[in-house]
């Protein structure tokens, strides 16, 4: 297999173990009952989660696929590429970041935007971080082992992209355990 598509494995693992364990962690709540027909206003978190995922996701995508259009090497090897890359990357962080922020910031000053259910969500949301940085690192293992098995030297490249695809998939898991936990079972 291609690096290119191990890479495509690896984000796509972290992205599913973010679904996996996030829709795990809210099993625990009990369901909401509405009648058929009417649903529950979106709460301030649960637009601010959507909006901040989606750009991410935006910014993300965006340099996935410069990355891939490109190839790793020209990456590497090519500053315009590299420092273009790099500044989606930096803007889908900041994005994701700034999610975070608002949110303990809402938190931490008793904010009426937050009631008790969003703060239940907000509190079960992180729960998906971890096993999705895991989850893409493990897949960064197993295929940077498969198509460097024969030199036994992995090129500096990669280290950059299992770098920055951890950071991007720790900071989505937060928006998407938010989102997870105001679906209806």
């Amino acid at each position: 297999m291609t690096m290119i598509l191990w890479t495509v494995a690896a984000l796509a693992a972290g992205l599913l173990a973010i679904v996996i364990v996030t829709r795990l962690a809210i099993r625990s709540r009990p369901p909401l009952r509405l009648p058929p027909g009417e649903r529950l206003p979106s709460t301030p978190l649960q637009r601010l989660a959507y909006w901040c995922l989606s750009l991410g996701s935006l910014f993300s995508a965006a340099a996935a696929v410069l990355v891939v259009r490109f190839g790793p090497r020209t990456y590497y090897g090519d500053d315009r590429v590299r420092l273009g890359v790099t500044a989606l990357l930096l803007a889908a962080i900041v994005v994701l970041a700034f999610f975070g922020m608002r949110a303990r910031h809402w938190v931490a000053r008793e904010d009426p935007a937050l009631d008790e259910r969003d703060r239940a969500i907000l509190g079960r949301a992180p729960a998906a971080q971890a096993v999705a940085m895991l989850v893409t690192l493990a897949v960064w293992v197993v295929g940077l082992q498969q198509a460097f098995l024969s030199t036994q030297l992995v090129p500096m490249v990669y280290l950059y992209l299992v770098f920055w695809s951890c950071l991007v998939v720790q900071g989505l898991a937060l928006p998407v355990g938010v989102l997870l936990g105001y679906r209806r079972d």
